[in-house]
Formats: structure tokens, sequence, C-alpha cells
């Protein structure tokens, strides 16, 4: 990899995803635009490991699932199989970017709005339970990996 190029992503992850996202995640309030954030981070992470240039078109969804599978803990990678219900591809990244929500089987809330239901679980209705704030720290926790991955190549 072009060691311009892996400064180039580390320094964008740190600045925004890492910085810059952290702030909008204390204010209180805004839950659709904290998980527009967090969908856009997710794929930029994927644009990131991706093989191919990263102004490359029709790649969202390859990027995206890739950034869960690879940067995420176990408990996400269910979300982005073929045919899983949810799926966070087709039922949260799509909606959320271009229709400003989730499809009924996602519930996004943030902290305050979630009471006692956490992060990964269900509500009544059989939704999954998002929590703005926990998919966030997730997602800089990913971030941070992804560092990690581009220095020690950048070394190589």
């Amino acid at each position: 990899m072009n060691p311009l190029k892996t400064n180039k992503f580390a320094d964008q992850i740190k600045e925004v995803i890492i910085g810059e996202y952290s702030s909008v995640m204390k204010l209180p309030g805004n839950t659709i635009g904290k998980f527009i954030l967090i969908a856009v981070g997710i794929e930029f992470l994927g644009a990131c490991l991706d093989k191919q240039h990263i102004k490359s078109t029709a790649r969202g969804e390859k990027r995206f699932n890739s950034a869960i599978t690879k940067l995420f803990p176990g408990k996400y990678h269910h979300f982005v199989k073929a045919g899983s219900v949810p799926n966070f591809y087709t039922d949260f990244r799509c909606p959320v970017i271009h229709q400003f929500n989730s499809e009924k089987t996602i519930f996004l809330c943030s902290r305050d709005e979630a009471g006692s239901a956490k992060h990964l679980s269900y509500n009544p209705e059989g939704s999954l339970i998002l929590v703005a704030e926990d998919f966030y720290e997730e997602l800089a926790i990913a971030g941070t990996r992804l560092i990690k991955v581009l220095e020690n190549k950048q070394r190589t």
C-alpha cells in the first residue's frame, strides 16, 4: 500500500471518526444524524480496507460489510450475512443515508431514548435495537484497529 495513502487514511480516521464524530455523539438529540455518520464511517473504514481505488464506484455494500466483518466484534457479523434479518446494509445503512430512517426490523435510538433497552437486543415488536452512542463506540474501536493495521502495512 502506498505510504502516503496509508498516512492519509489513518489521519482521516483519527481526525474525523475518532475526533469530530466523538463531539457529535456527546450532544443531546440528533439521533438520525448520529446514525448517518456511523453508517458513512463504517463504509469509509471498508473503503480503506478495499484494494480498489477509494473513488471506485458500486462498492458500497462490499465495503460496508467488509468493515463490519473485519473490524467489528463477532456479535455484529451475523447482520451482514446474505439473507440475515435484519441486514445492516439493506435495513440500516441504505435507508438511514437515503431516507433518514431505518427499516422496521431495526429500531434506532440514543442512550437517552433507550431507557433500559440494550444495544443489539430486541424490543417487544421484534426490532433490533441500535443505540447510537454504543454503535459509535464500536466504530471508534474499529477505526483504532484499522489505524494499527495501516501503520503496520506502512512499516513493511
